[in-house]
């Protein structure tokens, strides 16, 4: 058991030596795919090869000489080791007895990973009572956002119901730029899976905790998935000057997080992420052949391990006896077709084309625009910044900086009709329009924001919707659009709350008409103020968007 765990420490550095030699060639791209390059890696750890020896009996005929060819070096034989001892089990003699080293070594062993594992129960622990005393915020995302004073930095916590768990007061010491910045970082973790990936490495480390590459590699793992987060912020088009001071306000007041599997924003060697964010220029993910060439450098050394163990042993021996001469065509049938590229089932830009376009919501207040720039794709609402969005399918896609899924829809006669758009738990529905639908709308829009006048209706709904709450009344969410009264029902407890907290309403002014086409109104209470957004009433008379917030 010794030598085969020695037999797969050896070849699992020897691939993560491969693989850092590998990042080197990725230094110009993305993060994204350096992180997924270490990612692989530390799978490795987790997957002794004698397994994919005896998988590859299955799968694959085996090809080799009734004995090894003279001249096979010594090398030859260690990497066959570990596959000859899977696929000899079966005719393998009763195993020696369990030696009082064997014992010794393996106790040693359990009480090392109990120790990493107890130390991360116990954080976790911590983290979970911080997560059960934090108060929900009212800030809107895709996933549940909350705060609590038991936490020092912004991180995203749990894998199959993540939340985003901010320090206490944090959002009241951040101004709206920062605090975006902040929050598409976490929700750039929650797109990626990070938090699930980082539990599958720390299983590696509790169970290889005493071999330091483990640890080294996991160091890796966090740094480049805070730098893959940064330039996703980056490119979502926010200022790299804003955002890095945004990181390092917040890591003056915090630790890095207690929990390798809790993504957070402090994670990673700052002075080097705050130079990146810096020097920051639009990372290109790998090309097709730069990928091909990488997965190729990885998979060959693995796959030619397991068939050399699968060539040393009796059994292999004695099944390539009755291969007939056909079998080195079959040989190399296989060997083309693993060769070829895997890039071509790849989403193609071109096939984007028949997507961009102009397109409006079903209340008809809210516009947008899709287009493409080389092989970057974009979704620009009306008054907003583009996001960038990535193919998930051939006609699915995901914005994960502003946390919302597209998939757009085929009418009968093949051309595009529209788009289903998933945000916060809710579906919407958008229809293609012309160009001259969209120009109109947009010269409305600009109308609106120069009259600088507030929308019929809008000041009447506000003030009935804050009387309503004043008298504990039942809000009339009827005078809502569906999917805005479904997002007003599950903000209920909160709203009650921070309106209980206001007192009476002393005073209602309208602002002005912000670049979104939405009337800000000032809200002056008893013990405070607040901000109130509301966008026009649809074509149903109903209002299809309405958010605020409690001024500090």
């Amino acid at each position: 058991m010794i030598t085969q765990l020695v037999d797969h420490l050896w070849q699992s550095t020897a691939m993560l030596c491969l693989a850092g030699i590998l990042t080197l060639l990725l230094n110009k791209n993305s993060a994204g795919a350096r992180y997924w390059l270490w990612f692989a890696t530390s799978a490795k750890f987790l997957v002794p090869l004698s397994l994919l020896a005896g998988l590859s009996g299955r799968l694959l005929p085996v090809y080799a000489p009734r004995m090894l060819p003279a001249g096979t070096s010594a090398l030859t034989h260690r990497l066959a080791k570990p596959f000859a001892q899977a696929l000899l089990i079966s005719s393998a003699p009763p195993a020696a007895p369990v030696t009082h080293l064997s014992m010794i070594l393996m106790v040693i062993w359990s009480v090392g990973c109990a120790a990493v594992v107890t130390s991360w129960v116990l954080r976790w622990q911590r983290i979970r009572r911080a997560l059960s005393s934090a108060r929900p915020l009212s800030i809107e995302a895709p996933i549940p956002v909350r705060e609590s004073l038991a936490v020092k930095e912004p991180g995203l916590v749990g894998i199959l119901r993540p939340v985003v768990l901010l320090p206490g007061g944090l959002a009241a010491r951040l101004t709206p730029a920062e605090m975006r910045g902040i929050l598409a970082h976490e929700l750039c973790h929650y797109r990626r899976q990070d938090n699930l990936t980082a539990a599958v490495h720390m299983l590696a480390e509790a169970l290889f905790w005493f071999f330091p590459p483990i640890w080294w590699l996991g160091a890796r793992l966090i740094a480049e998935r805070e730098r893959a987060c940064d330039e996703s912020v980056l490119a979502a088009g926010n200022d790299p000057e804003v955002y890095a001071g945004t990181i390092l306000k917040v890591c003056r007041f915090s630790k890095q997080s207690s929990l390798a599997c809790a993504a957070g924003v402090c994670g990673g060697p700052l002075s080097n992420r705050v130079e990146a964010i810096m020097n920051s220029h639009r990372a290109l993910p790998p090309g097709h052949t730069k990928t091909f060439f990488v997965t190729g450098a990885m998979a060959v050394p693995l796959f030619a391990m397991a068939l050399l163990g699968e060539l040393s042993t009796p059994n292999a021996q004695a099944q390539a006896a009755n291969f007939t001469g056909s079998a080195p065509t079959q040989r190399d049938t296989l060997l083309a077709a693993q060769q070829q590229d895997q890039s071509e089932g790849l989403f193609k830009p071109r096939d984007f084309d028949r997507f961009a376009g102009y397109y409006r919501d079903e209340t008809s207040v809210l516009y947008a625009r899709v287009y493409r720039n080389a092989d970057h794709y974009y979704s620009q609402s009306s008054g907003k910044q583009p996001a960038e969005f990535y193919p998930e399918g051939p006609n699915i896609f995901f914005a994960p900086t502003i946390g919302t899924d597209i998939q757009f829809v085929t009418a009968r006669d093949g051309q595009v009709s529209g788009m289903f758009l998933r945000q916060n738990g809710q579906l919407k529905p958008w229809f293609r329009i012309s160009r001259s639908t969209y120009d109109a709308a947009a010269a409305e829009l600009q109308r609106r924001v120069e009259e600088n006048k507030p929308s019929a209706g809008t000041d009447a709904f506000l003030l009935g919707w804050i009387q309503s709450w004043e008298n504990q009344a039942r809000p009339n969410y009827a005078d809502l659009e569906p999917t805005a009264a479904e997002t007003a029902r599950q903000q209920a407890p909160l709203t009650a709350d921070l309106f209980a907290q206001l007192g009476s309403l002393k005073s209602l002014k309208f602002l002005r008409v912000n670049p979104v086409g939405m009337d800000v109104y000032l809200g002056i209470f008893d013990h405070g103020q607040a901000l109130f957004s509301i966008g026009p009433l649809d074509s149903t008379g109903k209002i299809a968007s309405f958010n605020w917030d409690v001024l500090p």
